[in-house]
């Protein structure tokens, strides 16, 4: 996996400006942003096997990047909440985190670790056509046996615009819930605005 020592344009500033405001959408309440730091995420838990799952996971929740957050978005008709992470990246480092996300994603077929409590799991891994957005994307679900014949269903829609990497992730239990196409859309296109602006192209 690449690492990076140079500085992405968008700080982590810009990024948390970049998330959805409160009043997106009525559907939601309570969408607090959290800056990634280096060990987000991380913890004291063996890594995943394959290798190429524990690579998957670290793209999709920002801990390749340099600079990131993560929002939480609670669904007013869901007890399940959603969530998007923001990765901004130096230069092509963004390209190069993605194609290794699109190398690693076939090798991922099922996912093993253990878990916050200590638990053993392992999950499937099925991999779906992804929306028409941003610069490349790829788009699975990671479905999870919860006991009495239940399955969780975790979605998760990856999306390079730029210099940025963004994750768009769903939760539920026996049924699959798409991220809000339209939400999906949004997000992009204010990555990419931002990425075009004369600020962000001179690094300020």
């Amino acid at each position: 996996m690449p690492t990076f020592t140079s500085t992405p344009a968008l700080t982590v500033q810009k990024l948390t400006a970049l998330t959805f405001p409160e009043d997106v959408t009525p559907d939601t309440y309570g969408m607090p942003v959290t800056a990634l730091t280096p060990s987000s995420g991380g913890g004291a838990r063996p890594p995943l096997t394959p290798l190429a799952c524990q690579d998957v996971i670290d793209i999709i929740g920002g801990r390749t990047a340099p600079v990131g957050v993560s929002q939480l978005i609670n669904w007013k008709d869901d007890v399940f909440p959603g969530g998007t992470t923001l990765a901004a990246y130096p230069s092509a480092g963004a390209e190069s985190v993605f194609r290794a996300l699109e190398a690693d994603l076939p090798l991922c077929r099922s996912l093993s670790g253990v878990d916050y409590g200590g638990n053993k799991f392992t999950n499937r891994i099925v991999v779906v056509p992804a929306p028409t957005v941003g610069d490349r994307a790829v788009r699975f679900q990671e479905v999870a046996d919860v006991g009495d014949g239940r399955l969780r269903y975790t979605e998760h829609i990856v999306v390079r615009t730029g210099a940025t990497i963004v994750t768009f992730t769903m939760v539920d239990v026996d049924r699959q819930t798409p991220f809000p196409p339209h939400l999906v859309a949004q997000q992009v296109q204010r990555l990419a605005a931002a990425q075009h602006a004369p600020q962000a192209q001179a690094g300020g």
